[in-house]
């Protein structure tokens, strides 16, 4: 059922062309599942003029052309969706194994990390290494995954002094989450490793390797390796680790 056990979504109006359902306000995989579930409903329904569908951490943000549908006709709608069983829909999920570069230029928060919680780099590269990732939502620059979560031992809040330039493809953690850069940005997290591997393409369609619902695994490499990283080694990452063409 969407919703929790004991309270379905809420639904607010934003603006005159959106309404944002809102679920459980907590960061966990179980709510960002209903989450995606429900958009995935709304997909499915193909509901005249919705134009766009926007998933968060707990909050689904549904852009609907008010020419097409207003505001009320499309909230008794979406409360239609609520009994679905959801159980009976296959969502679509991938994991996708991403090569690492850590420590040193490339992560150089590690360090930093590793003493604030009392491990060596390499106990700190071990639990990273440890889980894949439940991607929550992608948001803040283009493809962005917000991912998580990673050991409570490494959990650190943000930086007192963000950096102004942090380069394209940097791993970084904060809190219980950790994101991989799609492009070079600001940033106040605290900077890993770094993978050559590109998520993010606005070339191809659909431009976006991950989707929210999807899980991130992390494979070590030697700073050789991603230095020296093209479309022939990518092909064969692919074929050893992603099963994509």
């Amino acid at each position: 059922m969407i919703g929790t056990a004991n309270s379905s979504p809420l639904y607010f109006p934003m603006g005159e062309q959106a309404i944002v359902v809102q679920f459980k306000k907590e960061i966990s995989i179980e709510v960002s599942k209903q989450v995606q579930m429900f958009a995935h409903l709304i997909q499915a329904n193909k509901i005249p003029g919705i134009i766009q569908l926007l998933p968060a951490f707990n909050n689904l943000t549904v852009c609907y052309d008010p020419k097409v549908v207003g505001f009320i006709q499309l909230k008794v709608f979406l409360e239609g969706l609520e009994d679905f069983k959801t159980t009976e829909m296959d969502q679509e999920s991938k994991t996708i194994t991403l090569p690492v570069v850590f420590g040193n230029e490339y992560g150089a928060d590690l360090d930093i990390v590793a003493k604030k919680a009392d491990l060596t780099t390499d106990e700190v590269i071990q639990l990273l290494l440890s889980k894949s990732y439940f991607v929550y939502m992608l948001g803040f620059i283009a493809g962005y995954p917000y991912c998580g979560d990673i050991d409570k031992r490494l959990s650190l809040p943000r930086r007192s002094n963000p950096r102004i330039k942090v380069p394209k493809g940097t791993i970084q953690i904060v809190n219980n989450l950790c994101g991989i850069f799609t492009m070079t940005a600001p940033s106040g997290w605290h900077l890993m490793g770094w993978t050559p591997m590109d998520i993010f393409n606005p070339n191809i369609k659909p431009p976006c390797l991950l989707q929210a619902g999807d899980y991130v695994k992390y494979v070590p490499i030697k700073a050789s390796e991603a230095e020296h990283w093209d479309e022939k080694r990518q092909r064969k990452w692919d074929q050893e680790w992603n099963s994509l063409q």
